[in-house]
C-alpha cells in the first residue's frame, strides 16, 4: 500500500529548507536543484509541491504572517485594552526568528531587483498585501483607542498605522546590520514606554 503524505507538512518541510539555502545563495543564484539538494529530495519532487522558487517564497511568507496573525490573536482575545493589545502587536512584530531573519535577506535582494526593474514576479503585489493586511490590523486598535480617548479625536488612524507598521521594517533592517549593537529588545521596550506615555491622559 502507498505510503499517505500529508501534503502541506511536506510543503512545509521544503519551504523551510528552501528559504535557508535562499538566504544563504542569494534568491537568483539558488536553483530548484539546490532546494532540492537542501530538502534531500529529487528535483521532480519539488516540482510535485511547487512550481517555482517564488511559489515556495511567497507560501512561506503568507505562512509566517498568518502564524504571527492567528498567535496574536489568541494573545489579544485574553487583552481588553487597545494599548495592551497594541503593545502585544509591537512584541510580536519585533520578536526575532532565524526565519524572519532569512525572509527580510532574501526581502532585501528582491527589493532590490524591484528598483533596478529586473522581474520579481507578483513580489511587490504580495508584500503590498502583507504590509496592508498589517497596517489595517494597527489602525483598527488605534481607532479602537480614539473611542477611549488614548488619542486625539482627529488623530489619523490610517496614517499613524502605516508609519508603525513601515517602522518595524526599519528597526529590523537596523537589527540586521549591526546585530552585535542594536540592542533591538531594548529599542522596542524604549518605543512602548515612549507610546504608553503619550497615550496617557494628560494633566490640564
Amino acid at each position: 500500500m502507498p505510503k499517505i503524505v500529508d501534503r502541506e507538512k511536506k510543503r512545509a518541510e521544503i519551504a523551510q529548507k528552501a528559504i535557508e539555502a535562499l538566504a544563504k545563495r542569494g534568491f537568483q543564484a539558488t536553483t530548484i536543484q539546490d532546494i532540492a539538494d537542501a530538502a534531500g529530495l529529487g528535483k521532480g519532487t519539488i516540482y510535485h509541491y511547487f512550481k517555482t522558487k517564488e511559489e515556495i517564497l511567497w507560501a512561506v511568507s503568507e505562512q509566517m504572517f498568518r502564524e504571527t496573525e492567528r498567535s496574536l490573536g489568541a494573545a489579544l482575545l485574553k487583552i481588553n485594552e487597545p494599548m495592551d493589545k497594541l503593545v502585544a502587536l509591537i512584541e510580536e512584530a519585533l520578536h526575532i526568528t532565524d526565519d524572519l531573519e532569512h525572509i527580510f535577506i532574501i526581502y532585501s535582494e528582491l527589493w532590490l531587483m524591484t528598483v533596478r526593474g529586473e522581474p520579481t514576479g507578483d513580489f511587490t503585489n504580495v508584500l503590498r498585501r502583507l504590509q496592508n493586511d498589517m497596517t489595517n490590523l494597527v489602525a483598527s486598535m488605534i481607532r479602537e483607542g480614539k473611542k477611549q480617548g488614548l488619542w486625539p479625536g482627529d488623530t489619523d488612524a490610517d496614517a499613524l498605522a502605516g508609519y508603525l507598521a513601515s517602522s518595524f521594517d526599519g528597526v529590523f533592517a537596523h537589527y540586521m546590520i549591526d546585530k552585535e549593537n542594536f540592542d533591538i529588545k531594548r529599542v522596542t521596550n524604549e518605543f512602548i514606554k515612549f507610546l504608553i506615555k503619550q497615550s496617557a491622559p494628560k494633566n490640564d
